[in-house]
């Protein structure tokens, strides 16, 4: 299976999507302050579940997310996937402004990043930007060993940047969630 990309905005936050959570999850969106925050966040770890379930055909609320920073223990950390025995997929999580994005593949490094142009000093920075915080989540591999693609985003005013394993160049396969987003 080739990588997905799963879009998303802040348009689908919705407090039912917080039974798609666990425990760990839910305080972390409780805890912020800021609705749009919460509700970037509410959006990434629901769909990441729903993207991760998709790809292995179990519910959402049997995968296992671990988000334990690998520098301090806390659980803000980069995703991870824990499977009992089975394959599971490598992940990554982006949001800014009103877009949230997932990528997952079946194994190897992989990282993406979404990055609002408006919040930036420079607009057109906005790939160089993504490109770094997509490899930066991918654990910084070797350009060699991996494909950095641009991403085209469902709205206007953001850059978008892809890093997944090298090999036959293939489109990922793009997934709206929960409908298509409209500008």
């Amino acid at each position: 299976m080739s990588t997905e990309v799963w879009w998303s905005s802040l348009a689908a936050a919705d407090r039912d999507l917080l039974g798609l959570l666990d425990a760990a999850e839910r305080a972390r969106v409780e805890s912020l302050v800021r609705s749009a925050d919460r509700g970037r966040s509410l959006i990434s770890a629901a769909m990441l579940r729903t993207a991760v379930a998709a790809h292995l055909g179990i519910a959402p609320a049997d995968v296992v997310v671990d988000r334990t920073c690998a520098e301090c223990g806390g659980p803000h950390g980069a995703p991870r996937i824990v499977g009992r025995g089975a394959e599971v997929p490598s992940v990554s999580v982006s949001h800014s402004g009103l877009l949230a994005v997932v990528a997952l593949v079946p194994s190897g490094p992989v990282g993406v990043d979404v990055q609002r142009l408006a919040d930036l000093g420079d607009p057109a920075d906005g790939h160089a930007w993504a490109t770094r915080e997509a490899l930066f989540k991918a654990g910084k591999p070797a350009r060699g060993d991996v494909a950095i693609s641009g991403l085209r985003p469902p709205l206007p005013g953001y850059a978008a940047v892809l890093v997944s394993p090298a090999g036959p160049a293939s489109a990922p396969r793009i997934t709206y969630w929960p409908r298509p987003i409209r500008a």
